[in-house]
Order: C-alpha cells, then sequence, then structure tokens
C-alpha cells in the first residue's frame, strides 16, 4: 500500500519524524479523478475497535452515536474528569442530548477517565494496557476552541498532538490516526474557495491561537510517520440537538446584535456554515468505506452551500422583528464617523468588545472545497441543510437564555 502517511522518518520542525506532507488536491473547479488509494483495508468493520477523544463534544458525541448505531466491534470514550460528574456519567448524558437512550446498556461503550494534555493522556498503567493492545483506530475530536485562551489552545491541540502519538506509538496494532482539524487552519485569507493542499499553514498570519494551534497540530501528525487522516470540518452548528450550551457555543453573541444600528461586517461575504448532522454523516460515510483515495479532506459547505452575510442577516432581522434592519456596513467601508456614529457610547463599545474575535471570520468570504469529499461519497454524500432550516431552532434555544444576555448587557452599562 502506497501510503504517504507512513513514508519517511527524517525530523521535521516540529519536533517529530518527517513524513511528506504534500498530496496532490484537485482543482476547486473540477471534480477530482481518484487516484491510487491511499488508506484500504483500514477502515471501520464490525470488528473494528475506536478509541475516541472528546466524546462529550459537538462532533464527538454524533460520532459515537453513529458508531454504536452501525454496529462497529467496540468504542472507547476519552472523558476528562470532572467534579461535576463521573466519566461514564458525562458521556451518557451527552448521548442522551442526541437521542440516544439505550447507551448506558450497550456492552460495545467503553469509558476510560483521561486527558489528552496529559502525557499518555492521563490513563492508568491498566487502562493503557487494554487500550494499547486493542485498539484499531483513534478519532481525534478532543480540542480547545477557545479564541482567547492562548495558552490552553497550545497544551491541548499541539502537546495533545504529541501525546496521542507517543499513546499511538505503544498500541500493537498501528491504529490509524483520524483526527479533526479545521478548515480554519489556513489563516488570514480572503475572497477564496480553497481546496485542501491550499490550506493549513502554522507560519502564515493567524487570527487566533486556535487556529495556528490546529494547523501545527496537523503539521505534527503529518511529521510523525504513522498512519493518518485528516478530516477537516468547517464552521459546525448545533441543527437538531436540543441543547443550549451547544447552540451558545458558536452564536452567543448574535442577541447582542440587536443593541447596534450598524456593525462592520460585509453583506457580501460568504460563511461556509454546515449541521452537525452534515459532518457527522459525512465522516462515518468516508470511515466505512472499504478504501480513500485522500489522506485529508474537507468537511465543508464548498462553494455552493455557503451562507451569505446579507441574507443571513436579513433572516435575523425578521426572526427578531426588528423595527429597522441591521445595517451591514463593509470594514472597508468602516470610517471613523462611522465608528462613533453607531459604537459611540461606552456601553456599546464595550458590548461590540466581547464579539468582535468572530468579525474577521464573518468577513474572510472563504469558502472550502468539498470535491474531494463528493467524489469519495459520491450518490451516499449527505445533504447539507441550509442553515434557515434550522436557524430558528437555534435561535430559540439561545433565547431561552436570554437572562444571560441581559447579564453581560447589564454588566456593562454598570461599568459604562
Amino acid at each position: 500500500m502506497d501510503d504517504v502517511a507512513t513514508q519517511g522518518r527524517s525530523r521535521g520542525p516540529y519536533g517529530l519524524a518527517r513524513g511528506l506532507l504534500h498530496v496532490e488536491a484537485p482543482s476547486a473547479s473540477k471534480t477530482p479523478a481518484l487516484p491510487k488509494p491511499m488508506l484500504e483495508g483500514r477502515l471501520l468493520t464490525r470488528d473494528t475497535h475506536v478509541l475516541i477523544t472528546g466524546a462529550t463534544g459537538l462532533i464527538g458525541g454524533e460520532l459515537v452515536r453513529r458508531l454504536l448505531s452501525n454496529g462497529v466491534g467496540s468504542v472507547t470514550c476519552l472523558v476528562r474528569p470532572n467534579t461535576s460528574a463521573d466519566a461514564r456519567g458525562r458521556l451518557i448524558e451527552r448521548l442522551r442530548l442526541s437521542g440516544n437512550r439505550h447507551a448506558e446498556s450497550d456492552a460495545r461503550l467503553k469509558t476510560l477517565t483521561g486527558d489528552v494534555s496529559a502525557p499518555g493522556f492521563g490513563l492508568s498503567d491498566t487502562d493503557a494496557v487494554s487500550m494499547a493492545d486493542s485498539v484499531d483506530m483513534i478519532i481525534h475530536c478532543a480540542s480547545e476552541l477557545s479564541f482567547i485562551r492562548d495558552a490552553h489552545c497550545f497544551e491541548t491541540n499541539v502537546s495533545g498532538m504529541h501525546n496521542l502519538i507517543g499513546l499511538a506509538r505503544r498500541c500493537r496494532r498501528q491504529p490509524l490516526i483520524v483526527h479533526l482539524g479545521t478548515v480554519a487552519s489556513c489563516g488570514v485569507v480572503t475572497h477564496q474557495c480553497l481546496s485542501e493542499s491550499d490550506t493549513c499553514d502554522p507560519e502564515n498570519a493567524h487570527h487566533n491561537e486556535y487556529t495556528r494551534s490546529k494547523a501545527i497540530a496537523e503539521h505534527v501528525l503529518r511529521d510523525s510517520g504513522e498512519p493518518y487522516l485528516i478530516l477537516r470540518p468547517s464552521i459546525t452548528l448545533s441543527a437538531g440537538i436540543d441543547a443550549r450550551k451547544f447552540a451558545r457555543a458558536i452564536a452567543w453573541f448574535i442577541p447582542l446584535l440587536q443593541e447596534f444600528e450598524a456593525v462592520p461586517i460585509d453583506p457580501a461575504s460568504r460563511v461556509d456554515v454546515v449541521p452537525v448532522s452534515f459532518v457527522a454523516d459525512a465522516i462515518y460515510r468516508l470511515l466505512s468505506k472499504p478504501r480513500l483515495y485522500h489522506d485529508c479532506y474537507n468537511v465543508s459547505a464548498g462553494p455552493k452551500s455557503a451562507l451569505v452575510c446579507g441574507p443571513a442577516f436579513a433572516f435575523l432581522d425578521r426572526f427578531y422583528k426588528r423595527a429597522k434592519p441591521l445595517k451591514l456596513i463593509p470594514p472597508a467601508q468602516w470610517t471613523k464617523e462611522f465608528h462613533r456614529r453607531y459604537l459611540g457610547s461606552a456601553e456599546r463599545r464595550k458590548l461590540f468588545s466581547t464579539f468582535r474575535y468572530y468579525l474577521p471570520f464573518l468577513n474572510m468570504d472563504v469558502v472550502y472545497d468539498n470535491a474531494r469529499l463528493r467524489a469519495e461519497l459520491g450518490d451516499a454524500f449527505p445533504e447539507i441543510a441550509p442553515a434557515y432550516t434550522y436557524g430558528a431552532q437555534l435561535l430559540n434555544l439561545i433565547g431561552s437564555e436570554q437572562p444571560a444576555t441581559r447579564n453581560i448587557i447589564q454588566g456593562l452599562k454598570a461599568t459604562a
């Protein structure tokens, strides 16, 4: 098998053995021809034993549900210790949010208490030996998503990858490492449709440490010499899951926009947004194929299904019944006069500062080509539901947390 993920052992810039980094990617405008398979005979079957990190998270929990529903050999979930509940209880509660009411009695579901940021994931000797003897595939979903907790991002995303590789090297079956990266690992780019070979550049400028650390982690994995598959989801929303914490994880700031008359957002900017059901279905179907032809796939809306800011904010105007539509002004046209007019009060400036980290991603006007994924899955490519079909559900969940939103506003007024 000609698997570039396992070739080469020279030292790389991030401290691990170097493999070949480049795989020829298709043009964004063409459906790629399928080359010689890169991964074959080592994907999901009824005998596969999977270890998954980040299982209590949004994507990780959905993947666990699909793995159990479709009959893999076993699913072992690494769950961080928590003072509010034990690891098993946290996992079961997460699966209940996705409608799995029988997970607790499923003998194939196992739980390990550990932490990706700790050497060896902090596993006990017994758990480490058991895992090393049985695991065929490691699906790495655990990640620090914060835009402001730089040290935590590096510790979880980069040190965690080093720990994962060290753990995998002790496994008897040389497990395939399936890493969930992010399309945003490209860094600061604008007005493009990016294929897999265009993205992931830790040396590029980045809007925050989250995206840079994810880019570094991906290169660490590529340089490791271990068998790998990299999947890059775009912005993933918790459509269909009745959980406030997931709805608010990304879209918490949307109700705050009602406090403004105008914001510096380009109405023509495209944003690559997908529902979590699409991401989980695409990943499961990809991993269920007997062979794959690439080592990296964008799990994204692509140019055909990307959200456009103008219509998206018009939907918000209707949902919130605004008397006047929120004005979207392209950042290049956002003058000092506009800043004084629309952010003149101390209260508004402070409120604006709470979500300004999101503005670069709304204004990038970047989408991520999914031609590889479409070619690989063919007729099994999942439907990408338009955001307007589930937007109200998410906004209602966030709206039920309005007291928290009002607390933010009241706190800002108190310090204005």
